[in-house]
Protein backbone atom coordinates (compact mmCIF):
# COMPACT_ATOMS: atom_id res chain seq x y z
CA UNK A 1 0.00 0.00 0.00
CA UNK A 2 0.92 3.67 -1.05
CA UNK A 3 1.85 5.37 1.84
CA UNK A 4 -0.83 8.36 0.27
CA UNK A 5 -3.41 4.96 0.20
CA UNK A 6 -2.66 4.73 4.39
CA UNK A 7 -3.41 8.09 4.96
CA UNK A 8 -6.36 8.55 2.98
CA UNK A 9 -7.78 5.16 3.80
CA UNK A 10 -7.36 5.87 7.92
CA UNK A 11 -10.47 5.90 8.89
CA UNK A 12 -12.07 6.32 12.69
CA UNK A 13 -13.80 2.23 13.35
CA UNK A 14 -16.66 2.33 15.88
CA UNK A 15 -17.31 -1.13 15.09
CA UNK A 16 -15.19 -4.33 15.19
CA UNK A 17 -14.63 -8.30 14.13
CA UNK A 18 -13.75 -10.31 17.08
CA UNK A 19 -11.15 -11.77 15.55
CA UNK A 20 -8.23 -11.29 17.49
CA UNK A 21 -4.67 -9.02 16.94
CA UNK A 22 -1.33 -11.46 16.51
CA UNK A 23 0.76 -10.48 19.57
CA UNK A 24 3.45 -9.14 16.78
CA UNK A 25 1.62 -6.66 14.87
CA UNK A 26 0.46 -5.21 17.85
CA UNK A 27 4.32 -5.29 18.59
CA UNK A 28 5.18 -3.55 15.29
CA UNK A 29 2.02 -0.79 15.83
CA UNK A 30 3.35 0.31 19.21
CA UNK A 31 6.99 0.08 18.20
CA UNK A 32 5.70 2.53 15.05
CA UNK A 33 4.12 5.11 17.69
CA UNK A 34 8.15 4.66 19.58
CA UNK A 35 9.76 6.41 16.61
CA UNK A 36 7.54 9.42 16.51
CA UNK A 37 9.41 12.84 17.01
CA UNK A 38 9.45 14.24 20.22
CA UNK A 39 10.31 17.62 21.84
CA UNK A 40 13.97 17.54 22.76
CA UNK A 41 13.84 13.89 22.22
CA UNK A 42 12.38 13.60 25.56
CA UNK A 43 10.32 10.33 23.99
CA UNK A 44 7.06 10.99 26.94
CA UNK A 45 4.78 8.48 26.30
CA UNK A 46 4.24 4.99 27.43
CA UNK A 47 1.65 2.77 26.33
CA UNK A 48 -0.71 -0.23 28.02
CA UNK A 49 -2.41 -2.32 25.47
CA UNK A 50 -4.72 -3.92 26.58
CA UNK A 51 -6.30 -7.51 25.49
CA UNK A 52 -7.04 -9.54 28.35
CA UNK A 53 -10.82 -10.00 29.45
CA UNK A 54 -9.90 -9.66 32.86
CA UNK A 55 -8.10 -6.34 32.27
CA UNK A 56 -10.49 -5.41 29.42
CA UNK A 57 -13.57 -5.56 32.24
CA UNK A 58 -11.53 -2.59 34.30
CA UNK A 59 -11.41 -0.45 31.03
CA UNK A 60 -14.91 -1.21 30.19
CA UNK A 61 -15.91 0.19 34.10
CA UNK A 62 -14.48 3.31 33.68
CA UNK A 63 -15.54 3.88 30.08
CA UNK A 64 -19.33 3.07 31.69
CA UNK A 65 -19.20 6.51 33.87
CA UNK A 66 -17.29 8.43 30.56
CA UNK A 67 -20.44 7.51 28.37
CA UNK A 68 -22.66 8.91 31.12
CA UNK A 69 -20.62 11.89 31.35
CA UNK A 70 -20.07 12.77 27.68
CA UNK A 71 -24.11 12.03 27.13
CA UNK A 72 -25.10 15.64 27.17
CA UNK A 73 -22.57 16.62 25.44
CA UNK A 74 -23.18 14.05 22.40
CA UNK A 75 -26.36 15.12 22.43
CA UNK A 76 -26.43 19.04 22.40
CA UNK A 77 -24.03 18.68 19.61
CA UNK A 78 -26.22 16.19 17.30
CA UNK A 79 -29.26 17.67 18.44
CA UNK A 80 -30.33 17.26 14.97
CA UNK A 81 -29.12 13.83 14.61
CA UNK A 82 -29.79 11.82 17.46
CA UNK A 83 -28.63 8.53 15.78
CA UNK A 84 -25.40 9.89 15.97
CA UNK A 85 -25.17 10.45 19.19
CA UNK A 86 -26.38 7.04 20.63
CA UNK A 87 -24.64 5.87 18.77
CA UNK A 88 -21.57 7.70 19.61
CA UNK A 89 -22.66 7.31 23.57
CA UNK A 90 -22.82 3.33 23.00
CA UNK A 91 -19.27 3.02 21.15
CA UNK A 92 -17.62 4.97 24.37
CA UNK A 93 -19.12 2.54 26.97
CA UNK A 94 -18.61 -0.59 24.64
CA UNK A 95 -15.61 0.11 22.38
CA UNK A 96 -17.13 -1.25 19.74
CA UNK A 97 -16.05 -4.32 20.83
CA UNK A 98 -12.46 -3.97 19.81
CA UNK A 99 -10.13 -6.72 20.94
CA UNK A 100 -7.31 -4.50 21.72
CA UNK A 101 -7.26 -1.06 23.30
CA UNK A 102 -3.68 1.08 23.88
CA UNK A 103 -3.93 3.94 26.46
CA UNK A 104 -1.36 6.51 26.25
CA UNK A 105 0.12 8.02 28.99
CA UNK A 106 2.09 11.21 29.62
CA UNK A 107 5.51 9.65 30.85
CA UNK A 108 7.20 12.28 32.53
CA UNK A 109 9.14 12.05 35.75
CA UNK A 110 11.24 14.61 36.47
CA UNK A 111 10.78 16.64 33.54
CA UNK A 112 10.59 20.43 33.73
CA UNK A 113 9.28 21.03 30.09
CA UNK A 114 5.79 22.10 29.98
CA UNK A 115 2.77 19.87 29.61
CA UNK A 116 1.64 21.46 26.11
CA UNK A 117 5.36 20.13 24.08
CA UNK A 118 4.59 16.69 25.85
CA UNK A 119 1.07 16.37 24.59
CA UNK A 120 1.90 17.31 21.58
CA UNK A 121 5.26 14.13 21.24
CA UNK A 122 2.61 11.97 22.42
CA UNK A 123 0.10 12.78 19.38
CA UNK A 124 2.28 12.01 17.06
CA UNK A 125 3.27 8.99 18.40
CA UNK A 126 -0.50 7.89 18.17
CA UNK A 127 -0.71 9.24 14.61
CA UNK A 128 2.11 6.86 13.83
CA UNK A 129 0.06 4.11 15.89
CA UNK A 130 -3.05 4.63 13.49
CA UNK A 131 -1.06 4.48 10.23
CA UNK A 132 0.91 1.52 10.94
CA UNK A 133 -2.30 -0.05 12.30
CA UNK A 134 -4.04 0.61 8.59
CA UNK A 135 -0.96 -0.54 7.15
CA UNK A 136 -2.03 -4.07 8.31
CA UNK A 137 -5.74 -3.48 7.47
CA UNK A 138 -6.52 -2.92 11.21
CA UNK A 139 -8.73 -0.62 12.31
CA UNK A 140 -9.00 2.10 14.81
CA UNK A 141 -10.54 4.93 16.61
CA UNK A 142 -8.54 7.61 18.30
CA UNK A 143 -10.99 8.90 21.92
CA UNK A 144 -10.34 11.88 24.28
CA UNK A 145 -13.79 11.11 25.96
CA UNK A 146 -11.92 9.71 28.71
CA UNK A 147 -10.79 13.40 29.69
CA UNK A 148 -14.54 13.93 29.76
CA UNK A 149 -15.46 14.58 33.07
CA UNK A 150 -18.94 16.20 34.66
CA UNK A 151 -17.73 15.64 38.24
CA UNK A 152 -14.52 17.88 38.40
CA UNK A 153 -15.22 21.29 40.10
CA UNK A 154 -13.16 23.22 37.57
CA UNK A 155 -17.03 23.86 35.60
CA UNK A 156 -15.31 22.12 32.54
CA UNK A 157 -16.56 18.58 30.76
CA UNK A 158 -13.14 18.74 28.81
CA UNK A 159 -9.92 18.42 30.61
CA UNK A 160 -6.36 18.44 29.76
CA UNK A 161 -3.97 15.89 31.41
CA UNK A 162 -2.65 18.43 33.75
CA UNK A 163 -6.38 18.92 35.16
CA UNK A 164 -7.04 15.32 35.00
CA UNK A 165 -10.16 14.58 36.05
CA UNK A 166 -12.00 11.25 37.86
CA UNK A 167 -12.15 9.11 34.74
CA UNK A 168 -8.46 9.60 33.51
CA UNK A 169 -7.11 9.24 36.94
CA UNK A 170 -9.09 5.82 37.35
CA UNK A 171 -7.58 4.43 34.31
CA UNK A 172 -4.07 5.64 35.21
CA UNK A 173 -4.15 4.09 38.71
CA UNK A 174 -5.44 1.20 37.09
CA UNK A 175 -2.81 1.02 34.35
CA UNK A 176 0.02 2.88 34.71
CA UNK A 177 0.17 4.69 38.38
CA UNK A 178 3.47 5.65 37.97
CA UNK A 179 3.61 6.74 34.22
CA UNK A 180 2.05 10.20 34.61
CA UNK A 181 -1.63 11.49 33.19
CA UNK A 182 -4.05 9.79 30.69
CA UNK A 183 -3.72 11.65 27.03
CA UNK A 184 -6.08 9.18 25.08
CA UNK A 185 -6.82 5.91 24.33
CA UNK A 186 -6.57 4.06 20.96
CA UNK A 187 -9.48 1.61 20.21
CA UNK A 188 -7.57 -1.11 18.01
CA UNK A 189 -9.20 -4.52 15.32
CA UNK A 190 -10.57 -5.70 12.26
CA UNK A 191 -13.31 -3.37 11.18
CA UNK A 192 -16.72 -4.66 10.76
CA UNK A 193 -17.53 -1.92 8.61
CA UNK A 194 -15.55 1.09 6.84
CA UNK A 195 -17.34 4.25 6.70
CA UNK A 196 -16.95 7.21 3.94
CA UNK A 197 -14.30 10.09 4.81
CA UNK A 198 -15.94 13.06 6.02
CA UNK A 199 -15.46 15.85 3.43
CA UNK A 200 -12.67 17.78 4.70
CA UNK A 201 -13.14 21.42 5.27
CA UNK A 202 -12.15 23.73 3.09
CA UNK A 203 -9.52 26.55 3.73
CA UNK A 204 -7.62 24.58 6.06
CA UNK A 205 -3.75 25.81 4.55
CA UNK A 206 -2.39 28.24 2.75
CA UNK A 207 0.78 28.09 0.54
CA UNK A 208 2.82 31.11 0.87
Amino acid sequence: MEFKDIIMNRRSIRSYEDTPISDEDLKEILEAGTYAPSAVDLQPWYFVAVKSPEEMKKVYEVMGQVSDDCAPALRERFASFPQVAEESIKFIRMLGGAPVVILAFLNKPGLTKTDAPMVESVSAALENILLAATAKGIGSCWLTAPLQDSSNDSGKCWLTPAEEGSNSKALREAFAPDKGELVAIVTLGYPKMTPKAPKRKEGRYVII
